[in-house]
């Protein structure tokens, strides 16, 4: 195996491990402004499903409004 294939497939490995866990912060950060565990999902194509993003909202800390938001016009 060359050295670019080397570096190629060390640079994938590591951006896979580190993806979920930048994906959990960019999650806490859209909930810290507001966005909704179901607008979240939809955002990220429903990676992870809406309960799941609830989960690492809550694990998170992050405290937010209960109940509905008002509808925008």
């Amino acid at each position: 195996m060359d050295e670019q294939v080397l570096t190629e497939l060390r640079e994938a490995a590591a951006a896979y491990r580190e993806a979920p866990v930048r994906l959990r912060a960019a999650i806490v950060e859209a909930a810290k402004q507001g966005s909704t565990d179901a607008e979240i999902a939809n955002a990220i194509d429903l990676t992870y499903g809406p309960d799941y993003i609830g989960r690492v909202v809550r694990a998170a800390g992050v405290s937010r409004p209960r109940g509905r938001r008002p509808a925008s016009d």
